[in-house]
């Protein structure tokens, strides 16, 4: 295996992290919460749900930090652990000129896909490892001269990744798949190492669903439900046809779409549109002047084309798998190839100007994510600090959720969790949101009222924030937007 070049190489990774620090400096030093980090901050063991979802490796990690979770310490290691990723994704797709690794370390710093697994700080830790993990499987595999390490590490590579988090599986696939494609243009291309690989992640999988099993057997905890979880499997194998298209939409909808993250308010569409144009063209006439033999060509072609099922593949094994940028990773190492492809001459200079709009606007959704998240804990703080002033012995009740009506904030930042509220809906999880927000932000222990007295059944004015019916105050959330809130008890 080839040796990190220290004294060469670590100014860049130094100077990587000072700039992931700057740029995600608001998730350790404000109170960025959504509802899962509400419930899960300083302390967290709930590691049965975890469990029962088939990530028993984030119990382990949580077992190592003493089941303490606090944003400095899981950011500053999060941060060290793309470090590693970044030099792992550099060193597989054999990126050697500057301008290409400042490309590189720029996405890996600035991208949405990072920035939302670190706001969920209690298990990024877990996340990262499992992202190392799943490109280690596959960089391993090639450059291992031991048979037994380059045999065995990839299973427990895959089963370690997956362990943390299953969506990964499609990150596994597209490191891999890419791989293949840059292995076939360069003619490098051994088939039968090739179908080794496939056989071994075939093994990692089966090997991950039976840890998976024993560990639920172990801890007496039944599959959950959540996103049909429990329905991994061959199950799912019937819906093979309808998750083909279904890939393409999410493709579509990841890069052009608003659901996933926003991506029309800064006119990202456009600059993913010429850049797969760009790229395309680049494969074009890489291929035509190839000395490649035409059933190679053919099958890089039908490799390209099935990009967006390999970035999307974990949706054929868990059924309803609803992307997210918290299990986009592939969509990120997809940026990464798209960095480190080899275009004509001239042509990467256009790339380049691209990229770097690109990332001028994913700092724009970063920061403006964090402000929305900081504007709506702010709105929280201050109705609620209003409700409980001089009122420690009554009962509290929350109704609707606090929207954020700047709309320049909520337009720029990439939508994922930020414009939301942070209390859940269902009674006993926004119950114990609000008494947990009360202690953290007031140092309060109260106690939350039975919520069948409604705010609105009693004909009171949508416009009052706070209203005191008998012992309970009831708290109008859906009142409140922006900084200010005024009192119209």
């Amino acid at each position: 295996m080839k040796k990190f070049k220290w004294k060469k190489e670590y100014n860049a990774y130094l100077i990587l992290f000072f700039l992931l620090l700057f740029v995600h400096y608001p998730i350790i030093s404000r109170n960025l919460l959504t509802a899962d980090v509400l419930l899960n901050n300083a302390f967290y063991n709930g590691y049965a749900w975890e469990i029962s979802l088939g990530r028993f490796g984030l119990m382990i990690i949580g077992i190592l930090k003493g089941y303490m979770s606090y944003p400095v310490v899981d950011t500053v290691i999060s941060f060290l652990l793309i470090l590693m990723i970044t030099y792992c994704l550099i060193r597989l797709f054999g990126i050697k000129e500057k301008i290409p690794k400042a490309f590189v370390f720029l996405l890996m710093a600035l991208s949405p896909i990072v920035s939302s697994t670190l706001l969920f700080h209690y298990c990024s830790i877990g996340y990262f490892i499992a992202f190392l993990c799943g490109i280690l499987s596959v960089l391993i595999y090639y450059e291992a001269k031991n048979k037994y390490i380059k045999y065995i590490a990839p299973i427990v590579f895959i089963v370690i990744s997956l362990s943390m988090y299953q969506a990964y599986l499609s990150l596994i696939v597209t490191v891999f798949m890419l791989y293949q494609i840059k292995l076939l243009l360069n003619q490098k291309m051994n088939y039968k190492q090739s179908g080794i690989y496939l056989l071994l992640l075939i093994g990692g999988v089966l090997s991950y669903f039976i840890c998976m099993k024993l560990s639920q057997f172990v801890f007496h905890i039944d599959m959950a439900s959540y996103s049909n979880a429990n329905h991994i499997g061959i199950s799912t194998l019937l819906q093979i046809p309808s998750k083909f298209i279904e890939s393409y939409r999410l493709f579509f909808e990841m890069y052009f779409g608003n659901t996933i993250t926003k991506n029309t308010y800064l006119w990202n569409p456009i600059l993913y549109t010429w850049i797969g144009v760009i790229f395309l063209v680049s494969l074009g006439i890489q291929l035509w002047n190839s000395k490649m033999n035409w059933k190679e060509k053919v099958l890089v072609c039908v490799l390209v084309l099935l990009i967006p099922v390999f970035l999307n593949s974990v949706i054929f094994v868990i059924a309803d798998a609803k992307l997210q940028l918290l299990m986009s990773a592939s969509y990120l190492v997809f940026l990464v190839y798209l960095v480190s492809f080899s275009y004509p001459k001239k042509v990467p200079i256009v790339v380049f100007i691209l990229f770097g709009i690109l990332l001028r606007n994913y700092f724009i959704q970063d920061q403006a994510t964090y402000l929305t998240l900081d504007h709506t804990y702010q709105a929280y703080k201050t109705v609620i600090g209003q409700a409980i002033q001089n009122n420690y012995d009554k009962k509290f009740i929350t109704v609707g959720e606090i929207h954020n009506n700047d709309t320049s904030i909520t337009n720029y930042n990439y939508g994922y969790i930020s414009d939301d509220g942070i209390f859940w809906d269902e009674y006993h999880l926004r119950k114990l949101g609000f008494e947990r927000f009360c202690s953290q932000a007031f140092g309060v222990s109260l106690s939350y009222g039975d919520e069948s007295v409604d705010l609105y059944a009693r004909g009171l004015p949508s416009t009052d924030v706070i209203y005191e019916f008998e012992d309970t105050i009831i708290i109008n959330l859906s009142s409140v937007g922006g900084e200010t809130v005024e009192e119209n008890s």
